[in-house]
């Protein structure tokens, strides 16, 4: 693409949305500290700083993703869009993993027992595998492709 035309729509959504997934199974599994998973919902100082930790570290890592991807597809993205959707999905992951809303959700469309069935947690193992698979193997399997692709191309 030539640097001085404006992207397509389609690049940006497709880019912006497989960066976003990317980054969201890394920010939530990979790079989540452990401690902040237990306590980011408590209704302490302790919880609101792992909250506000867990959710700027997770904005971290989906700008990464996406910056990657900008880059391999030579889409150029102002830096004002960025900002303003990685700051709306930072405050909306907040507001979801702080956990009042969705559970209010729940209660209101009458799926709190199986929201209260999935809160005492999983099995950490089989998403950690799945998050590895999503925001590592995946990408770089992508990205090598992408390379390899157009690297003939000038």
């Amino acid at each position: 693409m030539n640097r001085t035309t404006a992207p397509s729509r389609a690049a940006v959504l497709i880019l912006t949305w497989i960066g976003a997934t990317i980054g969201h199974d890394g920010g939530d599994y990979l790079v989540q500290r452990d401690s902040d998973a237990q306590v980011k919902q408590a209704r302490t100082r302790a919880g609101r700083t792992a909250l506000a930790v867990h959710c700027l570290t997770y904005g971290a890592t989906q700008a990464a993703a996406k910056a990657v991807l900008y880059r391999a597809a030579g889409v150029r993205v102002p830096l004002r869009a960025q900002l303003a959707g990685g700051l709306a999905e930072i405050l909306l992951h907040a507001v979801i993993d702080d956990g009042r809303l969705l559970r209010a959700y729940a209660r209101v469309v009458g799926k709190l027992p199986f929201h209260d069935l999935a809160a005492a947690g999983v099995n950490g193992r089989m998403l950690l595998d799945q998050a590895a698979h999503r925001s590592v193997q995946i990408p770089v399997g992508t990205l090598i492709t992408t390379a390899m692709a157009c690297s003939s191309r000038t």
